[in-house]
């Protein structure tokens, strides 16, 4: 949910996930002239909103990253990561989101996934797979892949590993967590760029597939996410990486069920909350979210490819302004959950170095909480960096994942008040 700097004089801002984006500097994002040795596991967490699990189907096949994930973090000129096909914009969409009452319609459940297969032993990945897999029929296939490229919610949760991790040791689980304004096809750049784990990219309630569910609050989907990693994961405990509300939403799930997060890392994160002139910005914004122009403009902010920009459009104005309201009114006063403390893991905290200053100023609160956290600043980074720069954003998350290490690229940074 993005919101410019350049529209406040303070130096804290937010979007409309409560963090100022970039500013705009592409020409087609102005409006047009016309118009998500441990202890033994704790029980798995029921949530009444997901399907059983025999119902999710794990997409046993993805698309590889072109590029090799380098400690450097340099992007190879020649490649464009996690670029999609261009959409089509919908007619059906225009104007939905703009109503601010809440809808009467009951929540939806999550959408319907075919059985889940089983996932082939390491022995059967092979080691040297690093090409996409191709459809099993020629012209069924190729409608399933455009209509999961094409649609906002067709984005899959489950991605079975393509090939085996180099120790030849069993996949771990990294699970993706997305921010505000997009939803979790924003991580396609990592789902390509981590083949030899599990990867969760699960819908967070009031977006994606789940746009028209209504927001039930920030524990509920903290409970929703624990209910994913307890179903899903059999081989120890999830890496949980969250950006944004994400982020926000990773740290409840810190401090509600610590015992299913093996590591954490977590990116702009307004803990110190949101001053009050971007809470009543953000508010009117809300006004605009049936608008494309609006996420076009926001698209450029966010530096985001021409495809990219489409896909997000579109998603935009599918989002319920009574849901961002509802989302807004939690996250804008800042604040850790009382219990963060129990987690006792690794946790690194990362603030973009281009994004407001309200983020970096959320260090020490956090600090107080996570002690045995480490906090780093990625020079010249904006807020969705992930999508910004995904071969240094790839290579952070797989120091710390693997060494427990921050990226070389980082910079320390001080936590004093």
């Amino acid at each position: 949910m993005s919101q410019n700097e350049n529209m406040s004089g303070n130096d804290a801002g937010t979007d409309e996930e409560f963090v100022d984006p970039i500013e705009p500097d592409q020409p087609d994002a102005q409006p047009p002239e016309s118009k998500s040795g441990k202890s033994a596991r704790a029980p798995k967490v029921t949530n009444p909103k997901r399907v059983p699990k025999e119902s999710k189907a794990h997409t046993e096949t993805r698309p590889e990253d072109p590029a090799a994930v380098g400690q450097s973090g340099e992007r190879p000129a020649s490649a464009v990561p996690g670029q999609q096909a261009p959409i089509k914009e919908s007619a059906a969409y225009s104007g939905a989101g703009a109503k601010e009452k809440r809808s009467p319609h009951p929540k939806q459940a999550r959408p319907i996934k075919s059985p889940k297969q089983s996932r082939p032993a390491e022995t059967q990945v092979p080691a040297a797979s690093h090409s996409p897999a191709v459809p099993a029929t020629g012209t069924a296939g190729a409608s399933v892949e455009a209509k999961t490229a094409r649609d906002p919610g067709g984005y899959p949760e489950f991605h079975a590993p393509t090939r085996a991790r180099k120790d030849g040791k069993r996949a771990q689980t990294i699970v993706f967590l997305h921010g505000g304004n997009v939803a979790n096809w924003s991580w396609d750049p990592q789902v390509r760029a981590f083949g030899d784990y599990e990867v969760l990219t699960p819908h967070l309630p009031g977006f994606g597939a789940r746009s028209q569910e209504d927001w039930a609050g920030l524990d509920s989907a903290a409970d929703d996410v624990a209910a994913v990693i307890a179903d899903e994961v059999s081989n120890g405990g999830a890496h949980l990486v969250g950006i944004s509300l994400g982020g926000v939403i990773a740290l409840r799930v810190l401090a509600r069920h610590p015992e299913l997060v093996e590591s954490v890392l977590i990116s702009g994160v307004p803990a110190a909350g949101v001053s009050a002139s971007m809470r009543t910005m953000s508010r009117m914004q809300l006004r605009l979210f049936g608008s494309e122009w609006y996420w076009r403009f926001q698209a450029g902010a966010y530096g985001m490819v021409a495809d990219e920009k489409e896909l997000f459009t579109e998603h935009g104005t599918q989002l319920r302004a009574d849901n961002m309201r509802a989302i807004m009114d939690e996250v804008d006063p800042g604040g850790v959950p009382s219990k963060l403390g129990a987690y006792q893991g690794p946790a690194l905290v990362i603030a973009g170095g281009k994004e407001p200053k309200l983020v970096a100023k959320s260090f020490p609160a956090l600090a107080k909480a996570l002690p045995q956290a480490q906090f780093r600043i990625a020079a010249g980074m904006h807020h969705q960096w992930n999508i910004e720069d995904p071969i240094l954003f790839n290579a952070t998350v797989r120091a710390w994942v693997e060494k427990g290490t921050a990226h070389p690229r980082l910079q320390e940074q001080t936590t004093q008040q």
